[in-house]
């Protein structure tokens, strides 16, 4: 019996020592073929955002600007791997003064502009083709001009919540090619309309933009829109009330002499809120008329605030004379 469990014990021990070499060999031999499969070169195509600057004058476009140019590459596996790890490709600016163009086919070269796409891309790779490698125009009635952005949104935060900055565009302002005659009838370019629900936190994304006619081209597609949103809490603040108007010479006491208003802060902008922050008042006409109650309204309040309640919403006086 115990020969046998002996023989038993030696077994199991040269199987495991034969698995584990297995696996050592395994995980080396694939150690190896990683490493090499990454000093290997790819090819890999790239979408690349764009944007054009100063488009030709005097002309049009035949189809649209494309938003995105496709770059194939080609380099290591190494530095595809951490390409692709990248979050987000920077916008490329296009300068169309620095294009090269051929006159008689109105035929603008992308593939040889000066633009540094490797920066972009923040590696040095082999840049094989782009596309579209050339943008085509056509002598037609068409003129050009620097129009503002505007956003047409719709935001609804979740209960708590509120927006607490001004939306920024980026770009703020567009080139608009097309037909003189309708471009006469533009002074804002808009973008599609959108409607955001129970938004918590700070947005950024583009925008596609709103063409109202066929014959016109953006010099981008879509714009970046941004704002901020933070989280709102709730505090109340004791502010004196003035008498406005007060040209009389009898004296005048309120009661009460203080207003108390609950309002709504976003947490970055709570410090900064004060009772000098807001300014209440009584109008003395209103006195004057013999009203028995006077109402209290809040002529400075800060941008940051949004007013819940004021308590009292009218006050009682007395006169001394």
């Amino acid at each position: 019996m115990r020969s046998s469990n002996a023989i038993t014990r030696i077994r199991r021990l040269l199987i495991s020592k034969k698995v584990i070499t297995f696996l050592i060999c395994l995980s080396i031999a694939s150690l190896l073929w990683v490493v090499h499969a990454l000093n290997r070169n790819y090819k890999y195509t790239l979408k690349v955002p764009v944007t054009f600057l100063n488009l030709p004058t005097n002309k049009l476009i035949v189809g649209e600007l494309p938003e995105s140019l496709d770059v194939e590459i080609k380099t290591s596996g190494l530095k595809l791997l951490f390409i692709s790890l990248q979050k987000r490709i920077d916008r490329v600016v296009i300068d169309f003064n620095l294009l090269k163009t051929n006159a008689k086919s109105q035929a603008y070269s992308i593939s040889n502009g000066n633009f540094n796409l490797r920066s972009v891309i923040n590696f040095d790779v082999e840049i094989i083709k782009i596309r579209p490698d050339t943008l085509f125009f056509s002598v037609g009635k068409g003129n050009s001009k620097l129009l503002p952005v505007k956003a047409n949104l719709k935001v609804a935060c979740l209960p708590g919540y509120s927006v607490i900055s001004k939306p920024t565009i980026i770009p703020a302002y567009i080139t608009v090619t097309g037909d003189s005659m309708d471009l006469k009838k533009m002074d804002t370019v808009y973008t599609y309309f959108l409607n955001l629900k129970d938004i918590h936190q700070n947005f950024s994304s583009p925008i596609p933009l709103k063409k109202p006619f066929s014959t016109i081209s953006y010099s981008t597609k879509d714009v970046q829109l941004s704002f901020e949103v933070d989280k709102l809490t709730e505090s109340t603040i004791q502010v004196p009330i003035s008498i406005m108007n007060n040209t009389g010479r009898d004296e005048i006491k309120l009661l009460p002499g203080f207003v108390t208003i609950k309002y709504l802060v976003a947490m970055k902008d709570y410090e900064n809120i004060s009772t000098n922050s807001f300014k209440a008042i009584v109008n003395y006409d209103h006195i004057k008329e013999k009203q028995q109650k006077l109402q209290v309204a809040i002529i400075r309040s800060p941008s940051e605030v949004k007013i819940k309640k004021i308590e009292p919403a009218s006050v009682s006086y007395l006169i001394y004379k």
